[in-house]
């Protein structure tokens, strides 16, 4: 990791990323949440190869970059979830499905984490732009 980087930017943002993958997970596993494989897939292989290049960039880009990364990455989740999974009124909403408690707390997890790390990379931008 270069010294620029911020090993607490570096931790949460990771955390998120297995979240994510937990979250993925319990699509595939919960039958509650009807999730056919293929379907997951198609959401799932463009998500992650867009998630791989933002992890790359928060762990190896200069301070300013990594934390600008890391913002859109925390905005990204808690906005995604939000509107995907946790608004009654909401595509996949879970409101309308038999989601597990595993389940449903693999879908505020991440949301909240988001916000942790979008707040924390906003902290983190701010100095390293300033």
């Amino acid at each position: 990791m270069p010294r620029d980087a911020s090993r607490s930017l570096v931790i949460s943002s990771g955390v998120l990323l297995v979240l994510l993958a937990a979250h993925d997970l319990s699509h595939a596993l919960d039958g509650g949440l009807d999730t056919p494989l293929a379907q997951l897939a198609l959401v799932a292989v463009p998500q992650w190869l867009v998630l791989a290049v933002a992890m790359t960039v928060i762990v190896r880009g200069d301070r300013a970059r990594a934390s600008a990364v890391a913002l859109l990455l925390g905005i990204g989740v808690a906005i995604g979830f939000a509107v995907v999974h946790l608004l009654p009124f909401s595509t996949a909403s879970y409101w309308d499905l038999q989601p597990s408690l595993v389940s449903w707390l693999l879908a505020w997890l991440p949301a909240g984490l988001g916000l942790a790390v979008a707040a924390l990379a906003w902290s983190q931008w701010r100095a390293a732009a300033g």
